[in-house]
């Protein structure tokens, strides 16, 4: 639905949210980065306490994956600790205006570029694997500055307004912004033209749009497009996180490519399943060491396996085209 198509009453309440945010952003410019930081937690912390519905959701994420070797207390920490990452992280989105490489140079620390440089000379494209950690939005800011635009895909946000300005920030280092209800002949057509494509692949999707990976020894449904884009194109699979550091840096991390032996097999399902998983297990070693850095809040084991389960929507309309 397009705002015009909206009612008049949802189309004031987007605008008023939209105003909030860049008065609340316009205020915090002012003040010095590490103040920033400090207020954001703040306010993760406030909005834990308040928000019960998803405090249970996240506690009852951290019972799931981490069972009983954690007590309840440490849960709790890291439930909380979670919020007061996301407060930060969220303060430092809304205050970003349109950084320049020069600011955001100094904001971070690169690790593992080798890896990147490789896949990408090897000219069949590159899918850069990320997950809702730390702060992946800088992450993508600075890589299209240093190395060059890239694609990203993003979830069209409900509030029209809000999601012009998170397009204005992820572009303004010449990124494009894929949306996902549209993006994937776009996506082929980057990679076929040796480009690099960013995609987030650490939320819950629908039964029928999924493969089932073992994350944290459950299954997960996770999104399968990256590793069919992957077999269809030959595309490098290169994990990403961006780990927040103690003097309010990032250091951007690129993970060696997946290995290329996984590409392989007669049973184009069984290939895809195989490199899906490879990249979960990577973005689960991360959250193991450094869970208040992932986004919790989000049901991620919500859809489970049945006993008779078609193939995924993407791979059978990848087969017709």
């Amino acid at each position: 639905m397009s705002a015009e198509s909206r009612p008049l009453g949802k189309r004031i309440h987007h605008y008023l949210e939209y105003l909030s945010c860049l008065l609340v952003g316009w205020t915090l410019r002012v003040l010095p980065r590490r103040a920033r930081h400090y207020l954001g937690r703040l306010a993760g912390g406030a909005l834990f306490r308040m928000d019960k519905k998803h405090q249970a959701v996240t506690l009852n994420n951290l019972s799931l994956a981490f069972g009983a070797s954690k007590t309840d207390a440490e849960k709790f920490g890291i439930a909380r600790g979670a919020y007061r990452h996301f407060g930060a992280m969220m303060f430092e989105l809304l205050s970003i205006g349109k950084p320049s490489w020069h600011r955001l140079e100094r904001m971070v620390e690169f690790e593992g570029t080798e890896n990147y440089e490789r896949a990408r000379e090897a000219g069949r494209g590159v899918l850069l694997i990320a997950a809702h950690f730390g702060n992946w939005e800088i992450h993508a800011m600075a890589h299209g500055y240093r190395f060059g635009p890239m694609s990203v895909i993003a979830r069209l946000q409900e509030n029209p307004y809000f999601n012009l300005m998170l397009e204005r920030i992820r572009t303004v280092n010449g990124n494009a912004v894929f949306y996902k209800e549209r993006a994937l002949p776009r996506m082929m057509r980057r990679l076929k033209e040796g480009e690099t494509v960013a995609v987030l692949i650490d939320q819950n999707v629908a039964r029928e749009d999924g493969v089932f990976v073992d994350f944290f020894g459950r299954p997960a449904s996770t999104t399968p497009v990256a590793s069919w884009l992957a077999f269809k194109t030959g595309a490098a699979l290169v994990p990403v996180l961006t780990l927040p550091l103690s003097d309010g840096r990032y250091r951007l991390i690129y993970e060696k490519p997946v290995d290329r032996h996984l590409y392989a097999g007669p049973d184009r399902r069984q290939v895809v399943q195989n490199l899906t998983q490879s990249c979960a297990t990577v973005l689960e070693g991360y959250v193991r060491r450094h869970p208040e850095f992932w986004l919790w809040m989000h049901r991620r084991w919500k859809t489970q396996p049945a006993a008779d389960r078609p193939e995924p929507a993407t791979l059978r309309a990848g087969e017709a085209g």
